[in-house]
């Protein structure tokens, strides 16, 4: 199966799982700590079950255009040539998302001092209607992200929901505006092979940076 049919499909089975959110059979989460209930899964979703069988075909197939914090358009294919870490967020969460960049900046740190400017790092909103290309640049400069090697997209929410399914990410609009959302990092080869995920939040980056490395040497 290529990476387009593969999305198509995981596409369907996620908006069944968001199905069975919505008529109770499943407990809904919340990104946003001051709408979140007082109990289930704070802040997140469940990952979909692609996140424990990544796919062996490159995510470039997948024919979407997003733009950059910087207001210019690219293809998702250009991404190619890098290894890049990879997440799905949105700046106006105030729970989770900013402990995915958190753990993505501790992922940074741990790299060694030869190999930080040789791995890239991406950011693809959830949140279209609000994340503009200013909004992700004031994002970037209050979190302090070096814009040589990071970089934020916003896209169209076909392409946020295409994406999402390749990488196996579960996310779901709430009547509020926040976004309920698994957390997964994901680590792309230069050729747009998922090579490591990471699941949750405050992970031991020790892995991921060895992932990084083996990635690095071939």
């Amino acid at each position: 199966m290529n990476i387009r049919a593969l999305a198509r499909s995981i596409v369907w089975a996620t908006g069944l799982a968001a199905l069975m959110l919505l008529t109770g059979e499943a407990r809904p989460a919340w990104c946003s700590d001051t709408a979140a209930p007082s109990h289930g899964n704070h802040g997140m979703l469940p990952p979909a079950a692609v996140a424990d069988h990544p796919h062996t075909d490159s995510l470039y197939n997948v024919e979407s255009v997003w733009s950059d914090q910087d207001g210019a358009r690219v293809a998702l294919k250009s991404l190619r040539g890098q290894l890049r870490i990879v997440a799905m967020v949105y700046t106006s969460c105030q729970y989770v998302c900013p402990l995915i960049v958190n753990d993505m900046l501790t992922i940074e740190r741990r790299l060694p001092p030869g190999m930080r400017g040789k791995v890239h790092f991406a950011l693809f909103s959830f949140d279209p209607e609000r994340d503009s290309a200013p909004v992700l640049k004031a994002y970037a400069a209050k979190r302090g992200l070096d814009e040589r090697r990071w970089r934020l997209y916003t896209g169209a929410p076909d392409n946020v929901l295409e994406l999402a399914a390749v990488l196996g990410v579960r996310y779901r609009k709430e009547p509020n505006g926040e976004f309920s959302h698994s957390t997964i990092i994901t680590l792309l080869d230069r050729e747009g092979i998922v090579r490591h995920q990471v699941k949750g939040q405050k992970q031991d980056p020790a892995p991921m940076v060895a992932a990084i490395t083996a990635a690095a040497g071939k």
